[in-house]
């Protein structure tokens, strides 16, 4: 099985719903199809040309033996894993779906689309991060000065290579988008694996976070999430129309339609985002609604609940209207107010509506680092552990 889909599209989560069905496995990002595209070239050029007759046998040859290597590789992995299907999401094989659909014909694709807008939301948010943009570089060299722009053309050009995909193997793919998955996320699953032929139990879900997953390529923000939720839906409203190009945002419009999104028109920087889901009922925190609640309950309780007990002492200080500053001890899975008396091997700066936001999982906490909303000073090592055993799941 292939998950495919542009960057920013959500395909880490999907991998992580994926990977907590008991019948399949699903790494981190191994990009099989360089790796068949690799080993194909290298078969051709070496053991195929001595051992085949004409150019269709030494093609056919080399493809048999690409579906040999990576096949016992992953046989291996999914055994080792205690399951029967294994599945590959490693938005690159975009690049390389010809190749893969002929070593791997029996192969089920999950075509994951998220809205553009929100997808260039994200991707600005991910900007300095140098082997994110690695990715990018052919739309970044095109419009050198316009990000906006490269990101649009990046989501406009692959969304439309998944798309001709699809129609091309219509009863190889299932159609998935990330809106649906966390707007209606039982239904939107059932049918996803019914299509691979798997039974679905309605409580997948929410054991998706309570599962281990393996280390690998993808969205490392994932590590510090508890739930699937909606919060990062219609942060695209953000992204002003106006650095689009015109001939680009007509492109974009275009895909954007035939995958029955609203597109973006000239009242999108005034009007509220037609991305963002109805509201219903305010989110209630499951851990507190104040400060002074979270630190009271429900932090004690998390220190209690974590295996890992780490030699140091974090300062928490939340600034701002119910903030305050406490000491940790996460040897001894202690808090206490700070008094200044005792110097902390590392410090957590928040606000405190950041802080509640995050601690109730409305707010990712990497992603509170990235935009300077989350600051981890000490020893970097450390700040790291201490981020997971505080934030991670």
């Amino acid at each position: 099985m292939f998950i495919l889909s542009c960057e920013r599209s959500g395909s880490t989560l999907l991998r992580y719903i994926v990977d907590t069905h008991p019948d399949i496995a699903s790494p981190g990002e191994l990009n099989l199809g360089r790796l068949c595209a690799a080993l194909y070239y290298s078969t051709y050029y070496s053991v195929a040309q001595v051992v085949a007759s004409g150019e269709i046998e030494r093609s056919s040859r080399a493809i048999e033996k690409v579906r040999q290597v990576v096949s016992a590789l992953m046989a291996e992995y999914t055994a080792a894993k205690g399951k029967r299907f294994w599945c590959d999401k490693s938005p690159a094989n975009l690049q390389k779906l010809k190749m893969i659909d002929t070593v791997f014909p029996d192969a089920k694709y999950i075509c994951l689309y998220r809205n553009c807008m929100d997808v260039v939301h994200s991707c600005l948010e991910w900007i300095n991060n140098d082997e994110f943009m690695d990715g990018f570089a052919p739309y970044v060299r095109k419009h050198s000065e316009n990000h906006t722009a490269a990101f649009v053309d990046n989501w406009t050009d692959k969304t439309r290579q998944l798309l001709a995909f699809e129609r091309a193997n219509r009863e190889k793919c299932f159609r998935i988008t990330y809106e649906a998955i966390v707007l209606d996320t039982v239904s939107t699953l059932k049918a996803m694996f019914e299509f691979l032929g798997l039974p679905f139990d309605p409580r997948l879900p929410d054991s998706v976070f309570l599962v281990h997953h393996d280390l690998g390529g993808g969205d490392p923000r994932i590590r510090f999430s508890k739930k699937i939720n909606k919060h990062s839906l219609g942060k695209g409203s953000k992204v002003s129309r106006t650095n689009i190009p015109a001939d680009l945002l007509e492109q974009m419009n275009a895909v954007l339609s035939e995958l029955g999104y609203p597109t973006v028109g000239p009242d999108w920087d005034t009007a509220p985002s037609p991305y963002l889901p109805p509201e219903t009922v305010t989110d209630q925190s499951e851990v507190g609604t104040t400060v002074e609640e979270i630190v009271a309950r429900h932090l004690p309780a998390l220190l209690k609940s974590k295996r890992e007990k780490i030699n140091a002492l974090c300062k928490i200080a939340v600034n701002g209207e119910g903030g305050g500053n406490w000491i940790i001890n996460l040897a001894q899975q202690s808090i206490q107010n700070d008094d200044g008396k005792v110097k902390p091997d590392c410090i957590v700066a928040v606000s405190a509506r950041d802080f509640i936001d995050i601690m109730s999982g409305r707010l990712n906490p990497m992603a509170a680092v990235d935009v300077g909303k989350l600051h981890l000073t000490g020893d970097p090592v450390l700040a790291g552990r201490i981020g997971m055993l505080l934030f991670g799941t």
